[in-house]
């Protein structure tokens, strides 16, 4: 990733909205049912599979735009992809997320949390969609 991030669009991001709801999402399951192994900085739990796509929310439109990276260095070199529909977690996956500790077990430091960058100017960057905003509403039928 390192030499990537130096890189003029070397790397992707996909931002995931995600909301408090049933069922959650079986990707997100996977990796909040080993949140007990990993609780510290340095700790390790084996995913036997993991599917990106299927974190995924089921919707083929997005908005993209070039950024920066969410670490110190904040290199502008990140296509981020943000999807315009939520995948769920329930709120027992949400308390265990909010127990992981940034530091190791020894110097637990504060929980994982709070550990977001502003938001920032858009500085002139240009915001894409495949979202046809001129597209009339379609009623489903449940």
């Amino acid at each position: 990733m390192s030499e990537a991030s130096q890189m003029s669009q070397g790397l992707v991001g996909i931002a995931l909205l995600i909301q408090i709801g049933e069922p959650s999402n079986m990707e997100l399951r996977l990796l909040t049912s080993q949140l007990q192994h990993i609780i510290y900085k340095g700790q390790q739990a084996e995913l036997k599979s993991l599917s990106i796509r299927e974190l995924l929310p089921s919707t083929e439109y997005y908005m993209t735009y070039d950024g920066s990276t969410t670490m110190p260095g904040c290199h502008e070199t990140v296509t981020w992809l943000v999807m315009n529909k939520p995948i769920y977690i329930t709120k027992q996956q949400l308390y265990a997320l909010r127990k992981l500790f940034q530091g190791d077990q020894s110097n637990p430091k504060a929980p994982l949390g709070n550990n977001y960058r502003p938001a920032q100017l858009v500085h002139h960057r240009v915001v894409r969609t495949n979202i046809d905003f001129n597209r009339s509403s379609v009623s489903s039928s449940a």
